[in-house]
């Protein structure tokens, strides 16, 4: 009885020794189970932070505003002032470009007894809320007696 164990344990040993493991068996797919790619993944480098670049000084403004924009302003009745102080950059007469149309300010404040110096501390300080969230930016380099007369024209347009 022990030989025939021992025979039957010796068969056994030997139909194992008989596959090639590296090879799949019959039937099997051919395409690893895993992509190489993604059995082993590159490890990151580490890239070297690129150094803040200081971002250009803006431009200034031109010397001399725009011929167009002193016609529509003095068309309007206008102090070419507001052109001059830069206000034709934010502010059309009539069409919005970034600030809101200086007659739809005139529409909107004409009729309100402060709106001269609301509209003057606007100019010189700034502020926002009232036409959408583009800020009117401060003129601190303006006077208060600069910005009233400006103010009291657009005031008065239709």
């Amino acid at each position: 009885m022990k030989g025939l164990l021992l025979g039957v344990l010796a068969v056994a040993s030997l139909a194992g020794c008989g596959k090639d493991q590296d090879q799949p068996e019959k039937g099997a797919s051919d395409a690893p189970a895993t992509p190489p790619a993604a059995a082993q993944a590159p490890v990151p480098v580490a890239q070297p932070t690129p150094a803040p670049v200081e971002a250009p000084a803006p431009e200034p403004a031109a010397a001399l505003p725009p011929e167009s924009a002193l016609a529509t302003y003095a068309a309007a009745g206008l102090p070419d002032t507001l052109v001059k102080d830069g206000c034709y950059s934010c502010h059309d007469v009539n069409g919005a470009r970034i600030g809101p149309p200086l007659r739809a300010v005139a529409g909107l404040y004409r009729t309100d007894p402060q709106a001269v110096d609301k509209l003057t501390q606007k100019v010189l300080h700034g502020g926002s809320g009232v036409w959408g969230p583009t800020p009117m930016i401060a003129h601190p380099q303006l006077s208060a007696d600069q910005v009233r007369p400006m103010i009291e024209a657009i005031l008065k347009l239709n």
